[in-house]
């Protein structure tokens, strides 16, 4: 299983869910809204100075799923190259507690 950490400008965040639910409306997801930070496209820190915030996306997901989501994301990129857009992937994620 993998751990899928994607960070992304809130303006685009819309988009990733509509091809989210198209392409894989089985996967389950984390949404952290608001999160602030400072990446390659600049600070986003929700202050009249940097007032943009940026998404957080965790998901965890078998091979199959992350390589939708990576074509998901290279699509996005091509789509939008001005937005903010950063991903990783953590092999190996395991459940501590399993489902009942």
């Amino acid at each position: 299983m993998n751990r899928l950490e994607i960070i992304m400008d809130q303006t685009i965040e819309d988009i990733f869910l509509e091809h989210l639910y198209r392409r894989l409306p089985e996967v389950p997801f984390s949404l952290h809204r608001e999160t602030l930070g400072n990446g390659a496209s600049g600070p986003r820190m929700g202050t009249a100075v940097w007032p943009e915030e940026n998404s957080l996306f965790v998901i965890y997901s078998a091979q199959r799923e992350t390589d939708i989501v990576r074509s998901i994301l290279r699509e996005m990129r091509d789509a939008h190259p001005d937005n903010g857009l950063a991903a990783f992937v953590i092999p190996g994620a395991e459940e501590l507690l399993e489902n009942p």
